[in-house]
């Protein structure tokens, strides 16, 4: 599909970082043609001694077939580059996502650590059971 942007010129790899496409129906307009004939002549190459020739058809003009005027459509996406206000609001929202990233990278590590550290809870809980049974005499 072709791209154009909003002059109507053809592009090429638009930065999609800067822009965006919209897809678009383009009327294109083809004239009248004039039907015109041939215009043709020979030219002779060779002339032999009994009369005969040999003759090369050359066309002056060529003929050119008559047709009426008509519209094609074509699909075509227009290429819109984004104001310095949505540039801004989406650099916004990339910061935004990314602190929301790095939080909930942090949650998830907090919350594969607690096992380890129940484990450790545990492990002292049950040395101070038995240092107080030991000092109480049991």
């Amino acid at each position: 599909m072709k791209i154009i942007d909003i002059n109507g010129n053809p592009m090429e790899n638009p930065d999609l970082s800067l822009g965006w496409l919209e897809d678009k129906t383009q009327t294109i307009h083809h004239d009248a043609v004039a039907g015109v004939e041939e215009v043709s002549h020979y030219e002779t190459l060779a002339e032999y001694p009994n009369g005969g020739k040999d003759v090369q058809k050359v066309v002056d003009v060529p003929g050119v077939e008559a047709k009426d005027a008509w519209d094609e459509e074509e699909q075509v996406r227009v290429y819109h580059l984004y104001t310095a206000e949505e540039l801004a609001a989406q650099a916004e929202a990339k910061k935004k996502a990314e602190e929301a990233a790095a939080a909930e990278a942090k949650k998830k590590a907090e919350l594969e650590a607690v096992p380890g550290r129940i484990d450790a809870l545990e492990v002292a809980n049950d040395d101070i059971v038995l240092m107080m049974a030991d000092m109480i005499g049991g």
